[in-house]
């Protein structure tokens, strides 16, 4: 573990205090808010903050979007996957071609979750905010469980194409013993190098051998924040440096830069 300072880049434009998502693509920065807001994507100038483009999806809806993930073959998708009040049988996931300063939805998958990890009603079980894509496949990493802590995160594998997909359990990943700032928050892929983030409101978690069939040997580096406020959303500026997005809270909504090397 290394204790890491952030280095503050800007605040947030005020139209996006609830940053949930982060995706740095085409030059520029994309987040969102949550639940309860707008259907829109924000462009962010990546050096200050600055609101530079709007973007309306069409077909889509904010029921609770916690994320962004970059394809490989530069598809933005934005993962509409917030179960907080455990009351959501399925979540969705939206990929979006961007041309133009247009935005155009290409495909949506609809994510279901074999029974024992639902009620008897059918719902899901736990509370997700972080998805990548790699390879063909969404990765999601589970957040928090109803009445209970736990000190990992739980890692799902659906198809990344169009309808309805049965999630895959792959394992755990554990995260921080007993210590309870260890909630994901985000995750980030960098498809050069292969690198996985996972990011909570204290901490960032770097993998650098992520294999989903193999989850108990991949390898952690753990960089720990001086404060701990609501950070959730991250993405790979490069292979060296993440930008990580703060929702507003008791401050300001702001955004940072982490060098990891």
């Amino acid at each position: 573990m290394s204790w890491s300072q952030l280095t503050v880049v800007s605040e947030l434009p005020r139209e996006v205090e609830e940053s949930s998502g982060l995706a740095f693509m085409q030059s520029q920065l994309f987040t969102h808010n949550d639940s309860g807001n707008r259907d829109i994507l924000y462009g962010l100038d990546p050096d200050k903050g600055q609101l530079t483009i709007k973007l309306f999806p069409e077909d889509i809806y904010n029921e609770d979007w916690e994320d962004l993930a970059i394809g490989s073959d530069g598809t933005l998708y934005i993962a509409d996957v917030g179960n907080n009040d455990f009351s959501r049988k399925t979540l969705k996931v939206y990929g979006l071609k961007l041309t133009d300063q247009q935005v155009q939805t290409s495909t949506v998958t609809t994510i279901r979750f074999p029974e024992e990890y639902c009620s008897k009603k059918g719902k899901i079980r736990f509370d997700i905010e972080a998805l990548v894509h790699i390879e063909g496949k969404f990765y999601l990493f589970t957040k928090t469980y109803r009445n209970k802590f736990k000190d990992y995160t739980e890692v799902f594998e659906v198809n990344a194409v169009s309808g309805q997909q049965l999630a895959r359990y792959c394992g755990k990943i554990p995260l921080c013993g007993k210590e309870k700032n260890c909630k994901i928050t985000g995750a980030a892929f960098e498809h050069s190098s292969g690198q996985l983030a996972l990011l909570s409101h204290k901490n960032l978690w770097l993998i650098e051998d992520f294999d989903p069939d193999r989850l108990d040997k991949i390898s952690l580096r753990r960089y720990e924040f001086d404060d701990e406020s609501q950070k959730e959303g991250v993405t790979f500026r490069d292979q060296n440096n993440l930008y990580i997005s703060e929702e507003r809270n008791k401050g300001e909504q702001r955004l940072f830069l982490l060098q990891i090397r």
